[in-house]
């Protein structure tokens, strides 16, 4: 059992290792970092593309991106808040245009007052003449029904600006919704790429450990066999169990993690159900950054979500502020009243003499509202909403250092994985000779098959391991991605 120059059916006993060779190179060709990764489509330009139709499985990478455009709940939600932000815009706007309402009310009585009069000479007779001297109607009575319509006009004519700070907060409510929405289509993008980039790791890896576990079984095999001829001892067949069971926990944890990959893609593209098996997977090279240090340092203070909600926060905080202080001042606002009202008996243009049982008025009233002491109330508020704005400016410096020093840990990230990536392909070839070396003297009718698939089995775990770090390092490009928002697009 110590060399496999044939196997009994006269192929090779080393089938193994054109696999191995192949799957090391196959790890060599991923970690090309000749080519800088490509910029991350935009999920708004998806949606337009991909107006005609919805995709279906199999699905690429390109395709779930389109379908997160239309069915991820979370830009749905986003959008709304969007939507929702514009009315409240639309309505700001609309309280420095007049306003316009009808007011009407109708009464049936059922026993009117009736006509009161003075009969001649009621009152008696002054130097023989009758008082009152003919009969007099004082009071000509009521009818059984009154009608009352009135159309009221306000305009604002002067309100010392606290109209326009309510459009210009609408307007910053406006803008930041639609920054958050742009924020969460960017990083929705990223995030579905990075577990798209991921999967295609760990289903290579996948494949590693499939060579792994039949590597790990022949060498059981010839373990039992060593120890049934009393070559081997029951702690070295042991030993062998184990690192066969070791294979098998290592993917089930692998098929643990693509698993959860897989849920996640479905949830982000708004899917009920996805499998592996409905997905387009390559694996794409390691790819390098897409900008130096200093240019996407510059690009993030230029491009970043974060900051930009941050300023939208300051425009609003100072608009708060300025509003507030106004209102503090009681100020008083000015404004027209026209009213045009009509009261009767008769209903208008419908019953008969309407126009000669009438009341018309028509009136014009300029008037003001206002705390003549001002409002202690807002001076709260506008101390506070003081305080609110100079933590705001706070908070946006500590941003921005933030941002630095996260685009500065994201590349050592880069630099380090790709230090592990090539670390992990030298030890590849350290491997590979070692292995071919030990091939021979087999080969030559010395050796140990048992040690050769043990270090093997070695190789291919580094391998595997490796896949892991890609994955990662991956992970650090994307999100370098994220980082630089709007700017890298």
């Amino acid at each position: 059992m110590s060399a496999f120059a044939q196997s009994a059916g006269g192929l090779p006993a080393d089938p193994f290792a054109s696999e191995y060779e192949a799957a090391v190179a196959a790890y060599g060709e991923a970690i090309d970092f000749s080519a800088p990764l490509e910029p991350t489509q935009a999920l708004s330009r998806l949606t337009t593309a991909r107006a005609g139709g919805s995709p279906e499985a199999p699905y690429s990478l390109e395709d779930l991106l389109a379908l997160a455009a239309s069915g991820n709940p979370g830009l749905r939600a986003a959008m709304e808040s969007e939507a929702a932000a514009e009315a409240d815009f639309v309505g700001a706007k609309a309280r420095r245009l007049p306003t316009l309402k009808a007011e009407t009310s109708g009464s049936y009585i059922g026993n009117p007052l009736g006509p009161i009069t003075l009969t001649a000479g009621q009152l008696g007779d002054f130097q023989g003449v009758a008082v009152p001297p003919r009969d007099v109607i004082i009071y000509k009575g009521m009818e059984s029904t009154q009608y009352n319509f009135k159309l009221i006009g306000e305009v604002p004519l002067y309100t010392w600006g606290k109209i326009a700070l309510g459009v210009d907060l609408a307007r910053a409510g406006l803008g930041a919704a639609s920054l958050q929405r742009s924020k969460a289509e960017r990083e929705l993008a990223v995030k579905l790429r990075a577990s798209w980039d991921a999967l295609c790791y760990l289903g290579r890896a996948g494949g590693i450990l499939d060579l792994q576990a039949r590597i790990g079984a022949r060498l059981v095999d010839i373990a039992e066999k060593s120890a049934a001829a009393g070559f081997l001892t029951p702690a070295d067949l042991a030993s062998a169990r184990i690192k066969l069971k070791e294979i098998g926990i290592a993917a089930v944890k692998l098929d643990e993690k693509r698993d959860r990959l897989v849920s996640e893609l479905a949830s982000m593209a708004g899917l009920r159900a996805l499998s592996s098996g409905e997905l387009l997977l390559g694996v794409p090279a390691a790819g390098a950054p897409r900008w130096a240090e200093p240019e996407a340092q510059a690009l993030a203070m230029e491009g970043s979500y974060d900051l930009a909600l941050v300023s939208a926060m300051l425009d609003a905080k100072r608009g708060l502020r300025d509003l507030a202080e106004k209102e503090a001042k009681g100020l008083p606002d000015i404004g027209l009243r026209v009213e045009l009202s009509y009261g009767g008996p008769r209903f208008p243009f419908l019953e008969t003499d309407w126009y000669g049982q009438d009341d018309y008025q028509l009136t014009f009233s300029l008037g003001t509202s206002g705390n003549i002491f001002g409002n202690a109330v807002k001076s709260g508020e506008a101390a506070k909403a003081r305080a609110q704005l100079a933590e705001a400016e706070a908070q946006k410096a500590d941003a921005e250092r933030s941002i630095r020093a996260y685009v500065r840990e994201t590349f050592l990230g880069i630099e380090l994985g790709k230090a592990r990536l090539e670390y992990a392909a030298l030890r590849q070839d350290g491997w590979a000779a070692d292995l071919a070396q030990m091939r021979a003297t087999i080969q030559a009718g010395a050796g140990s098959e048992s040690e050769y698939l043990s270090l093997m089995i070695e190789a291919l775990g580094g391998l595997a391991e490796a896949y892991g770090t890609l994955a990662e390092y991956r992970s650090s490009l994307m999100a370098l991605e994220a980082v630089v928002g709007a700017a890298g697009r």
